[in-house]
């Protein structure tokens, strides 16, 4: 091997091993965000024990530390009020003296109304409610809980499908029915969400193969849910302002919210439901703050997202800026994965932009794949696209399956194409 090959591989090797301890140090800083924000101590960052405003404090400390200004005047925040259905403490579900375990073995509805008591149980199979909702209401007692065994019947028909689904959404919602509750058994997976109001009645979710839901005859529950009809949570964002074009605007954004405890020994983690967003846009504000860009950039954090884009619509509705100054705007949520590449939702409807990302991951090999989706008014970039702004929703695929579940925990976040998405990101911009 000549002098020439043995330098020229050892400033490969040299370069290689300076890329991987660059990309360890990217990943070091954002496994230490997700650790901290899907932690206990932020209560699943929902809205009852500080759980929104521990995680954005600790978003606008993290901006402050890396020398990122506050975009409203001299504050972080952007205060706006939301409806929040929240189940801070008691959480108990017994089937015939059989107790469930929360998130494991039942969840109840989001927006349930608290309930303390024992009531029998009136079994009814799915197939019962094939016909109009009408029909449905035969089954109604003023004195027992329903429960609808939903496990669907084999080559179950798209026409009794949708009947049998809208007989239940009313059972459950109906506001004139003398329902006490509905229990609704399956074989599905439990995933939780977010209300902004109480609903009717107590919804329950089972899933506990084990238990034979016809032989069902009485359920105890003791569920505390509060209701704060005006609750006060924040935006939290911060700029980076342009070297030479400062009046030109780049938008990187991710919602930091999630679904706060369930009762009060569990709660829902959000690692990758989107602990990863939020690190994510931090670990880029990092970079740009070492780095300034040629025109500005402005990072902003979500709340209110799970209960419907209202962080975000918020932000629209009282923007800081002429939205008509973004020239774009990337929205980043669940990005903790990547074996599979990544989906550009929004792709279709910007084709040069889409065209320039595919191209740089086609050159330098960040991703497996990058692949394109349509217009969908999912995540935080929405309310932006409909106000004109050009934007791209993107999210990352493959590992964890874990999502609005006990499940999405930091422990279980491999960050495969993380270091390598900030890359192509920052490559994108430039």
């Amino acid at each position: 091997m000549t002098t020439t090959i043995r330098y020229v591989l050892t400033i490969c090797w040299l370069l290689t091993s300076v890329i991987a301890g660059a990309q360890e140090a990217d990943l070091s800083y954002a496994r230490h965000v997700v650790k901290k924000l899907a932690s206990p101590g932020f209560n699943g960052r929902g809205y009852r024990k500080d759980g929104d405003k521990k995680a954005a404090a600790f978003i606008a400390k993290a901006f402050k530390k890396q020398g990122v200004a506050p975009l409203f005047g001299d504050s972080y925040y952007q205060p706006f009020e939301l409806g929040a259905n929240t189940f801070p403490g008691k959480l108990q579900v017994s089937l015939n003296d059989r107790v469930l375990k929360p998130g494991v073995d039942f969840i109840v509805w989001p927006g349930s109304p608290a309930v303390n008591g024992q009531f029998p149980v009136k079994v009814i199979k799915r197939s019962d409610l094939y016909g109009t909702v009408s029909e449905a209401l035969q089954y109604v007692d003023s004195t027992q809980y329903l429960l609808i065994d939903n496990r669907k019947e084999p080559g179950e028909a798209k026409e009794l499908a949708a009947q049998a689904n809208a007989a239940i959404l009313h059972l459950r919602n109906a506001d004139d029915l003398s329902l006490p509750g509905v229990i609704l058994y399956d074989n599905t997976k439990l995933t939780w969400s977010s209300q902004t109001k109480p609903s009717a009645r107590p919804v329950v979710f089972v899933n506990q193969p084990s238990i034979d839901p016809m032989t069902v005859t009485s359920i105890a529950l003791n569920v505390e849910s509060v209701w704060t009809p005006d609750y006060e949570t924040q935006n939290v964002a911060g700029i980076i302002r342009g070297t030479t074009t400062p009046d030109s605007l780049m938008v990187v954004c991710a919602h930091y919210d999630h679904l706060g405890r369930m009762g009060k020994k569990n709660y829902i983690p959000g690692a990758n439901d989107n602990a990863s967003g939020t690190a994510f846009i931090l670990d880029l504000a990092r970079y740009y703050a070492a780095n300034p860009p040629a025109y500005t950039l402005v990072f902003i954090a979500f709340s209110g997202e799970e209960s419907g884009l209202l962080g975000s619509k918020a932000f629209v509705k009282n923007p800081p800026f002429d939205l008509s100054d973004i020239k774009f705007l990337i929205n980043f949520d669940m990005v903790g994965t990547g074996e599979d590449g990544m989906t550009v939702v929004n792709a279709p409807m910007f084709p040069e932009a889409f065209s320039k990302l595919t191209a740089i991951n086609q050159e330098k090999n960040y991703l497996k794949a990058v692949n394109s989706r349509g217009e969908s008014c999912n995540s935080d970039h929405c309310p932006f696209y409909e106000k004109g702004v050009p934007s791209f929703f993107i999210y990352t695929q493959g590992g964890t399956a874990a999502y609005h579940d006990i499940n999405d925990r930091y422990e279980t976040l491999p960050f495969t194409a993380f270091a390598n998405l900030k890359q192509l990101i920052i490559d994108f911009f430039e």
